[in-house]
C-alpha cells in the first residue's frame, strides 16, 4: 500500500490542502504561547521551578517531570512501597513511546526541556495536518471550522507542553483516519505505537468490536468473510496492546498488580487505598466532589453524552469516529476516577468537534471559539500554574 493513498484527493495539481490546516495551527500556537509566556512570568517558586521560570521550564512541569526520569532512567524493576506497604507513585504510569523520542532529540544535543516541548509542537503541526484530512472524511465541509475548534480549545495549550498528549492525538488521528479510508495496514503498524504512547488500545478494540455488531447487523449478506476476519484480527491486536504495558510491567517487576497498583496510587490521596473495580469509580468520585447529588451529575454527564452523540447533528458524522468516541468514553467509564486531569484525559475524543461544527449561525460560531480561547487562560490557571501546595493537578 502507498503512502499516496493517506493524502487528500485534489480537485488540481495547484490546490494547496495543507496551507489552512499548517496556518490555523500557527495562529493557535501563538495565542497559547503568549498565554503561556504570561503566566510564566508570574509563576511563584515550585517544586519544579523557581519563580520567573523562563517558557521552556514552565511547560515541563507536573507530569513532564515523569517523563524526564522515564528517557534517563528507564523503569524501576523494584516498586517503591509507602508506610502501609502499598505500591506508591512511579514511573510505570508512563508509557515509553513520548520520552524516548525525546530521548533521541537529547542525544542530538537539546535538553531534556527543549527536546519535549520541540516534540509536541512537531506532533501537534502533524496532528493539524492528519485531523483536517480526517474531519474532511468523515463531516466534508465542516473541517475547517472543526480543526479551529480543536486547535484552539480550552486544552490546547496542551498540545505543546511536555506532555505526550499532542503524539498521541497524532496517531489517534492517524489511526481513525486509516480505519475510515480502509488502510488496514496502517493500523497493524499504527496500533502498538499509539497504544505504548496513551491508554487507547483497550477503547479502540471496543469501537472496531462495536462496528463489527453494526455491520453483522446492517449489512450481513455484504459483509464478507475476509473483512470480518480482519475485523477479529484487528480487535484482538488492540486489546492485545492495551494490555500490552501492564504486561511488560509484570515481565519486568515479576508482579501482576504493579501496573494497576501504580495507577491506583495517584487516586489514594482523594480516596484513599481501594480496590480496581470497573464502572464503580466515577460513582465513587462523583460522590466525593458532590456528595448527595452525585446521581444527578451521573444522570447529567450520561445524558450530555448521548445528546451530543445520538442527536441530529451528529447523524451525518463518519460512524468510524463515533464508535472510537463511544469507545472511550466507555473505557474511562469503567476505569478512571474524575479529577481535574479529567479535561486532558478528554482529548482523544476530538472527533466532536465535527459535531459542534455544525454550530450555525455565524455569529454562534464565533461566540463558540471566542468561548474556546477565554477558557484557555482558566484551564493554565487552575490546572497548569502552580500556587502553593496545588492538586489541581493537569
Amino acid at each position: 500500500m502507498a503512502l499516496a493513498s493517506l493524502t487528500p484527493p485534489r480537485a488540481s495539481e495547484r490546490e494547496r490542502w495543507w496551507l489552512w490546516p499548517l496556518a490555523l495551527w500557527l495562529v493557535s500556537r501563538l495565542v497559547s504561547t503568549a498565554l503561556l509566556g504570561a503566566f510564566a512570568g508570574r509563576q511563584e517558586q515550585s517544586s519544579w521551578t523557581a519563580a520567573g521560570p523562563d517558557l521552556l521550564d514552565y511547560s515541563t512541569m507536573w507530569d513532564a517531570h515523569w517523563y524526564f526520569i522515564v528517557a534517563m532512567s528507564g523503569y524501576p524493576t523494584e516498586l517503591p512501597l509507602d508506610e502501609s506497604g502499598h505500591v506508591g507513585e512511579n514511573a510505570w504510569a508512563f508509557m515509553p513511546v513520548y520520552p524516548m523520542l525525546a530521548r533521541l532529540l537529547m542525544v542530538a544535543g537539546l535538553p531534556w526541556e527543549g527536546a519535549a516541548v520541540l516534540l509536541s509542537v512537531l506532533a501537534s503541526a502533524a496532528f493539524a495536518l492528519v485531523a483536517y484530512r480526517l474531519f474532511a472524511e468523515i463531516a466534508p465541509g465542516r473541517e475547517r471550522f472543526a480543526l479551529a475548534i480543536v486547535l484552539l480549545s480550552p486544552l490546547a495549550p496542551v498540545l505543546q507542553l511536555g506532555y505526550a498528549e499532542a503524539l498521541f492525538l497524532l496517531l489517534l488521528a492517524a489511526v481513525l483516519l486509516a480505519w475510515r479510508l480502509r488502510e488496514w495496514e496502517w493500523l497493524w503498524v499504527l496500533i502498538p505505537i499509539m497504544a505504548l504512547t496513551r491508554p487507547g488500545g483497550l477503547a479502540l478494540a471496543l469501537a472496531l468490536g462495536l462496528w463489527f455488531l453494526l455491520r453483522w447487523w446492517r449489512e450481513r449478506s455484504a459483509f464478507e468473510a475476509r473483512e470480518r476476519w480482519m475485523l477479529v484480527g484487528l480487535g484482538a491486536w488492540s486489546a492485545l496492546w492495551g494490555f500490552g504495558w501492564l504486561i511488560a510491567c509484570t515481565i519486568a517487576t515479576g508482579s501482576l498488580t504493579a501496573y494497576v497498583e501504580t495507577e491506583l496510587s495517584w487516586r489514594s490521596a482523594y480516596i484513599g487505598r481501594q480496590e480496581l473495580v470497573p464502572f464503580t469509580t466515577w460513582p465513587i468520585g462523583l460522590e466525593w466532589w458532590f456528595g448527595p447529588w452525585w446521581p444527578l451529575w451521573l444522570v447529567g454527564i450520561v445524558l450530555a453524552a448521548v445528546v451530543l452523540l445520538a442527536g441530529p447533528w451528529a447523524a451525518t458524522v463518519g460512524i468510524e469516529a463515533k464508535l472510537w468516541v463511544v469507545g472511550y468514553l466507555v473505557y474511562l467509564a469503567a476505569v478512571w476516577f474524575p479529577q481535574s486531569s479529567t479535561w486532558r484525559l478528554l482529548m482523544p475524543i476530538f472527533p466532536v468537534a465535527v459535531i459542534l461544527a455544525a454550530v450555525r449561525p455565524s455569529w454562534a460560531r464565533a461566540v463558540l471559539l471566542a468561548a474556546c480561547i477565554a477558557l484557555q487562560p482558566v484551564w493554565i490557571w487552575f490546572c497548569w500554574h502552580v500556587v502553593g501546595s496545588d492538586w489541581t493537578v493537569p
